[in-house]
């Protein structure tokens, strides 16, 4: 059965394409806008169905897009090896290598040691320690190394209550692992693939736009990650009734912490290029306070034009492989770091091209232009109609692949309407990410499920409410925090003229 689904998904993906090449070009849109339209069609489809692997199907620009002349392959290839495919691939060995030296650990059990056995605050330590760590690592990396942490304080409760099992703390821990790392993810620039696919989707449709700098992200996703931290942790608390000790034992915690012994050289050097990270990203602009200008370090050094948060991310990762973690190894060496899930960072990859497809042969404007009534909708309206739609949407396909194939119309609908794409594409973007409800919508979802401690109706269930409070506060928090900080012009800017 799971095969023929398969199948008609793959042939009506084909079906569909090929009656769009067929069919003559509407009005105002040219042919190649109109064969662009067919494969983003054929990626869609193949992407919400899962027809063949959903990395797989990100290569289809780099196969179909020179045969009908919408971009030539040189073109279509130089998207996969962007700056920014390449910073989320030096995150990734950077999070492997955090992983290889244990100290994902050490940092869970340090901050479980302070809070104590209460379940209540075993749930923020961890869903603390998630968080933090998905701000600096992709949201699926940290998902993945706080799990294994998860379920051995699931099973040490387990064996102390003598085979018996607390199933409400079991999933709301489950749970609070996959929402704090998709939270934590939107913190920072860095922390999820559709941050990074939307910086460089806005480099491909508009080159002159002002760069979204790490620091710039920092005034999205931390007034974001604030709000909906504890509140997602206080919900989970609620929902599944959380009460009590973990165990009678109150040293469970540091028994733990003490095995792991003392912090090792190879925890050292791996914390050093981690902070070392931290600070040439945040650090790299100046800051302007008023009148007070301080400048960031790439100016000090001339370097301004010549490197970006990539070039902090690649010297990073190299380090990686020069420092010792012991007398006879590296921090990480490759056999480790080709370990990393390459596939994601193939989609963003995918994303661009799908973008620039959309510049190049004017079907981001023709599209835009077909849904230009939207502008006479107040802007409020606007944006929680686009918070709204992109929150369900989410459900159903990966985030990724929703954001790759909705920035692109996006951005044509606010130059169509005179507005400043950013107040459109930025909330996308967010909203992309805020997936609750079921395992595909986003990869920490899907990392918690296949812990086959949670099911799909467990995670509907409780994610129905979050995601129904999310489609209100997170517009609310955009409308009235997000956006005047960033002090974004309303109307459509020169750059995107």
């Amino acid at each position: 059965m799971l095969i023929s689904k398969n199948y008609i998904a793959l042939l009506s993906g084909i079906l569909v394409f090929l009656i769009v090449l067929i069919l003559p070009a509407p009005t105002g849109l040219s042919i190649p806008g109109k064969n662009t339209a067919a494969v983003v069609l054929l990626m869609s489809i193949w992407w919400i169905t899962g027809a063949i692997p959903i990395y797989a199907t990100a290569f289809l620009p780099l196969a179909l897009y020179p045969v009908l002349r919408i971009l030539p392959a040189s073109e279509t290839a130089s998207n996969y090896g962007h700056n920014y495919v390449l910073m989320l691939l030096a995150g990734f060995i950077l999070a492997r290598s955090i992983e290889t030296q244990n100290l994902h650990k050490r940092i869970a059990l340090v901050l479980m040691n302070i809070f104590g056995t209460s379940r209540k605050k075993i749930l923020l330590s961890i869903m603390l320690a998630t968080a933090f760590l998905s701000m600096w690592i992709a949201n699926v990396t940290s998902a993945l190394l706080m799990l294994p942490i998860a379920l051995a304080i699931i099973k040490k409760e387990e064996s102390a209550i003598q085979g018996g099992t607390n199933n409400k703390f079991s999933k709301a821990l489950m749970l609070g692992v996959a929402y704090s790392a998709t939270i934590g993810g939107v913190g920072t620039l860095i922390g999820s693939p559709t941050n990074l696919i939307l910086i460089g989707v806005l480099e491909k449709l508009y080159p002159n736009a002002p760069n979204i700098t790490f620091f710039n992200w920092l005034k999205i996703g931390i007034p974001v990650l604030l709000i909906f931290l504890p509140l997602v942790w206080y919900y989970l608390i609620k929902y599944f009734n959380v009460d009590g000790d973990l165990s009678k034992d109150q040293t469970v915690i540091k028994d733990e912490l003490v095995a792991l012994g003392k912090i090792s050289q190879g925890e050292k050097g791996v914390m050093f290029v981690f902070l070392l990270a931290i600070f040439g990203w945040v650090f790299r602009e100046g800051f302007v306070f008023g009148q007070l200008v301080i400048p960031g370090w790439g100016s000090l050094l001339g370097l301004e034009e010549f490197i970006n948060d990539s070039s902090v991310a690649m010297f990073c990762a190299i380090l990686l492989f020069m420092l010792p973690a012991s007398k006879t190894k590296r921090l990480i060496d490759w056999k480790e770091a080709s370990q990393i899930p390459w596939g994601v960072v193939m989609i963003i990859g995918g994303g661009y091209a799908v973008a620039d497809g959309f510049k190049s042969t004017g079907l981001a404007d023709w599209l835009g232009y077909q849904l230009v009534f939207i502008h006479d909708f107040p802007s409020l309206m606007v944006l929680l109609i686009v918070v709204t739609f992109i929150l369900f949407f989410t459900e159903i396909n990966s985030n990724t692949a929703t954001i790759n194939i909705f920035l692109p119309v996006l951005a044509g609908l606010a130059v169509a309407a005179q507005t400043n794409p950013l107040l459109l594409m930025i909330p996308a973007t967010v909203a992309s990410s805020f997936s609750f409800m079921m395992p595909a919508g986003t990869g920490p979802n899907t990392v918690v499920f296949a812990s086959e401690r949670i099911t799909v109706a467990d995670m509907a269930k409780c994610g129905l409410w979050l995601k129904l409070i999310s489609v209100f506060l997170l517009t609310l928090i955009l409308y009235l925090i997000v956006m005047p900080w960033l002090n974004l012009e309303t109307t459509l800017p020169v750059w995107a003229k």
